[in-house]
Formats: structure tokens, sequence, C-alpha cells
């Protein structure tokens, strides 16, 4: 294998990855927020059920990931060398740009993939990339978006979602909510 040259981080170079890395964390699951109360607004028997059984939640997180992914795409560069996949060459310096949220839909992978199912097998959705590109806050953000999910359905388990009057965010990196109004019962 040949061993690649390495170098150190500049002082500039690791400040924009950590503005990156607590921007992106913080951003993303923000929005899978308000992804939960809108998906789970829909699906009011589902939320019910997570209600009366929390060990369902972490089921329900996945589920939620892989429905509504607050980072529905990723862009990367073909660096060094062409790339031979699926009988296509992609010279290097290409741009890509992946759709994990199509890839979260995909037929070939996810019976019924337009049905959110709180009872999927979990597993499988690219929402947090995979291979060396694997999203390093994923523990925490599923462990966040658990412990959001715990806590709203002990105080409020039921609400309706004001969709008339909700504002989607004008970003072109992630998705989610400016504003969700709800009615909590």
């Amino acid at each position: 294998m040949k061993q690649e040259p390495t170098r150190k981080l500049t002082k500039q170079e690791l400040i924009v990855f950590l503005a990156v890395v607590a921007g992106a964390g913080v951003e993303t699951t923000g929005r899978l927020f308000g992804w939960m109360g809108k998906v789970l607004a829909e699906h009011p028997d589902q939320r019910k059920e997570l209600a009366a059984d929390p060990t369902l939640i972490p089921c329900a997180i996945e589920e939620l990931l892989r429905y509504e992914p607050p980072g529905p795409h990723v862009a990367r560069y073909v660096t060094t060398d062409d790339v031979h996949y699926q009988e296509q060459l992609i010279p290097a310096g290409s741009a890509l740009l992946m759709m994990l949220a199509s890839a979260n839909r995909d037929e070939r992978h996810f019976d019924n993939p337009d049905r959110f199912d709180i009872h999927r097998k979990p597993g499988g959705h690219l929402t947090f990339g995979r291979g060396a590109h694997f999203c390093v806050g994923a523990p925490l953000a599923r462990l966040e978006g658990r412990i959001a999910l715990e806590e709203v359905l002990k105080r409020f388990p039921d609400w309706h979602i004001d969709l008339d009057n909700a504002r989607r965010s004008r970003t072109a990196t992630v998705r989610g909510w400016d504003s969700m109004p709800a009615k909590l019962s």
C-alpha cells in the first residue's frame, strides 16, 4: 500500500474545521427536533406508542433520521485519482453531490420506503454518511434526539402542527423549520 504524505493542519485550517464541526452539529440536530415534531404530528398513533413505551424511542430516532434527514445531501471531490464506479469513470477533480435523502428512500434497500414506521429495523440509512466520511457527531446527535423526544413526550404526549403558518428555513445545506407553531393538548 502506497504511503500518502502527511502534514499538520495550519491554525486557520483547524479553526475552520472546528467551526464546521460545531456549526454542523448544532444546526442539524436542531433541525432534527423540528422534523420530530412534524412527522410525529402526522403519525399520532406512532407518537402515542412512543409516549406509552419510551424503549421504542431509539428506533424511532433512526427512522426519523432515515425518513426526514436534516442534511439531505453531501458534496465531495474526487481528489487524486480517477475513480471507476458502477462502470462509470469519475475523473480526479470532479465534484460530486450525493443525495442521501434519496438513498434513504431506496426501495431496493427499504420495504415501503415512503412510509414512516417506528418499528422498522434500524440501520442502513445514509444520513450520517459512510466510511471515512461518517459523521463524528452521530452518537451525540442520536443521544440528543433520544433525550429531546423522551422529555417532550413526558410533558406533551399530544400535539398538532399548524403547517399553514410554519416556515421552512432558507438554507442550501440543511432542511428544517424556522418556525412551526404547535397546539399542545
